[in-house]
């Protein structure tokens, strides 16, 4: 069992010792960072986004991010990312733990080339991980991190946020959160087997439900759970792992 932290906004590096790595893939080269944790595991982390927040949701080359954690033996991936909520019921300054998606992506590859997928045609039964979310859920409610509960995530191409109209039309299709990241990435994760789990961090109310959206208000609230977070990937791994 081998580890991997995906993280997005305001989450691109460890908050522990780490050395950077370059991998390539047929999809392109990826850098990671190799930490450890007091165990003595090793904790693979890439930024989603690349370098310096390089690339907005669109243009993250999400295939070569997610078969270079293949490449390196990983087998169960953690994504973390912002999320917006379209329903009162989930909160602010809260976590949630992604159930389904709902995709609203528009120009993205949404799966890998017939010869490095696990299957033909691959199920999304179980996109993200029953286990792992029953285990995070536990760990939430230990650790007293404010908690939303489980959600539907509907991912939008970005890199604008949604209209107003749109986050009625999300409601009523399903969803309770939106984002612009983890679609293909969770699929693609399952493309190949691996078992993946998303953690979303609630930084807003979408457009029209409360003030206007903005990147510093999104960016305070990341910053206030960053370290909460990190610290609910790094419980995980030592509980299942060490």
């Amino acid at each position: 069992m081998k580890y991997a932290i995906i993280g997005g906004t305001n989450m691109e590096t460890l908050p522990i010792p780490y050395v950077e790595d370059a991998i390539s893939t047929p999809y392109g080269d990826v850098v990671i960072y190799r930490g450890k944790l007091e165990c003595g595991q090793e904790v693979i982390f890439r930024s989603r986004h690349g370098v310096l927040f390089r690339h907005d949701a669109p243009e993250i080359n999400y295939r070569a991010n997610i078969y270079a954690m293949h490449m390196l033996g990983v087998t169960h991936i953690i994504g973390l990312a912002s999320v917006g909520a379209c329903d009162y019921g989930i909160k602010v300054g809260t976590v949630c733990l992604i159930s389904d998606f709902i995709d609203l992506t528009k120009s993205r590859a949404s799966s890998f080339q017939r010869e490095h997928r696990a299957s033909l045609h691959t199920g999304m039964e179980d996109v993200f991980s029953p286990e792992l979310n029953d285990t995070l859920e536990r760990l939430i409610l230990n650790e007293n991190i404010p908690y939303s509960g489980r959600a539907v995530y509907a991912c939008t191409e970005g890199p604008r946020f949604e209209t107003a109209a749109e986050i009625r039309m999300i409601r009523v299709l399903g969803a309770q959160i939106t984002g612009m990241t983890l679609v293909p990435e969770a699929p693609l994760a399952r493309d190949l087997d691996m078992q993946y789990a998303a953690i979303g961090i609630v930084s807003n109310y979408c457009t029209g439900m409360m003030s206007y959206v903005t990147d510093d208000g999104i960016g305070s609230v990341m910053n206030d759970m960053r370290e909460s977070v990190f610290k609910l990937c790094f419980a995980l791994i030592q509980n299942t792992v060490c």
